[in-house]
């Protein structure tokens, strides 16, 4: 009958025995009966030899290895399992950098602290604006009023009554007041598209004659004069209205019959 072979590398007769009987008398195989190769024996003394085998009982199927404690580092103090001591203060290990009590955490080699950060400049303060040119102002033609009293006085006023700058006043001053939608105008009048950016119309005060004029500018839309067309120079009276298209603007004059710079002038001066 043919055997069989076990886990173990035991062949038996299956009908003679209903399991491996050398498994169960704790027999050894023989290389002979299990027809398998047997190991090299170790002989060299160079080799390493193999551990000698460890018994091992039904309780405990794994033999533990023996535990070995790691050796020390030179300077460092042991720590046993039983140990509950915690190293003295200021002690440190070799090849470590020492930690003062100021400063808890060393830099990393090579930090450098960030450079500080300066303050912030102030803003600039923006020069006061003044009403009107100034007499020292060299690049501009200085009026005749304002060179004689060394300020440009206000004359009049025009006052938006309709358009897009209702409820606005714009100053009227001695000479030529230029009209127009630009900054560089005497008189600005922004929000209206039918007024021209420079120079749609002016107006004119005369000290000498104590009079004002409106004229035309080099606008592309007409000008009117309580409803009339103006294209030469015209003469405004206390309350007129002056039409620049979506814009109507009243007339209010500071001088006339009642008042004058000149007048007040000559009172400060006792000519009176």
């Amino acid at each position: 009958m043919a055997q069989i072979e076990c886990g173990r590398g035991h062949l038996y007769d299956p009908e003679k025995y209903p399991t491996c009987p050398y498994c169960k008398n704790n027999q050894q195989i023989t290389v002979a009966a299990a027809g398998r190769t047997a190991p090299i024996r170790v002989t060299d003394a160079g080799r390493t030899a193999p551990l000698s085998a460890v018994p091992v009982t039904a309780e405990q199927k794994t033999a533990p290895l023996t535990p070995q404690q790691p050796s020390a580092p030179a300077g460092a103090i042991p720590v046993t399992a039983d140990s509950k001591t915690m190293p003295p203060k200021g002690y440190a290990p070799q090849g470590s950098i020492p930690v003062t009590a100021p400063q808890k955490t060393m830099p990393p080699r090579g930090y450098a602290p960030p450079a500080p950060i300066p303050p912030e400049a102030p803003e600039p303060t923006a020069p006061p604006k003044f009403h009107g040119p100034s007499v020292l102002d060299a690049g501009k033609t200085v009026g005749m009023m304002q060179e004689k009293m060394g300020f440009d006085p206000v004359v009049g006023w025009l006052a938006c009554v309709e358009g897009p700058s209702r409820g606005k006043s714009y100053t009227i001053r001695g000479g030529i007041n230029a009209i127009g939608r630009g900054d560089r105008m005497d008189i600005t009048i922004t929000g209206d598209r039918t007024i021209s950016m420079e120079n749609h119309a002016k107006i004119s005060y005369s000290d000498r004659n104590n009079r004002f004029n409106l004229l035309p500018g080099d606008g592309r839309n007409i000008i009117y004069l309580n409803g009339e067309e103006v294209f030469s120079a015209t003469p405004l009276q206390a309350y007129d209205l002056i039409d620049f298209g979506e814009t109507k603007l009243l007339f209010i004059p500071l001088c006339g019959e009642r008042f004058t710079w000149k007048q007040e002038e000559q009172k400060d001066h006792g000519d009176v």
